[in-house]
């Protein structure tokens, strides 16, 4: 016992060493339980899987703005982003001439009348694993869900991303 007292008479640091050792351990323990909380779906992010049916059911030209969030895209529930008319010019604006030419016929028409166009941009969830490597993984681009609403009905749909 007299060896282990001297050891650590001979080691003063010892203590400060160990304290320095738990806490780099419980900030590798938190890293790893917030990466995994960041991995799931924080019900604020449209999941393409869940909602695949309820997109499938937007009759462009047919269904109307309450009609969408009754389907489940909800402005309120989840992060939208709501564009003006401008926001939608600026958000389809091809690169060249041949391009715009190239856009669907309802996209063209709202920069026509941009008064009554407005888009609902709904982020789609980032497909995911779990696991260790998935949490430290480089973030994926997550893609989109876009509706051109024309004089309050839905007039195009994508997806995008």
């Amino acid at each position: 016992m007299s060896n282990l007292i001297r050891w650590r008479n001979s080691h003063p640091m010892l203590p400060l060493l160990l304290a320095a050792s738990i806490i780099v351990l419980l900030a590798v323990a938190a890293a790893v339980i917030w990466s995994r909380g960041s991995l799931m779906d924080d019900g604020r992010i449209v999941s393409l899987d869940l909602m695949k049916g309820a997109y499938d059911k937007v009759q462009p030209g047919k269904t109307s703005e309450p009609e969408l969030a009754a389907l489940g895209f909800d402005q309120a529930r989840y992060k939208v982003r709501s564009l003006s008319g401008l926001g939608v010019q600026e958000y389809f604006m091809p690169h060249t001439s041949a391009d715009f030419d190239q856009l669907d016929p309802a996209v063209q028409a709202c920069f026509d009348a941009s008064d009554r166009c407005t888009a609902l941009v709904f982020p789609l969830a980032a497909p995911h694993s779990t696991g260790f490597m998935a949490a430290n993984a480089a973030p994926r681009a997550p893609g989109r869900v876009v509706f051109l609403i024309k004089s309050g009905r839905v007039a195009y749909k994508a997806v995008q991303g």
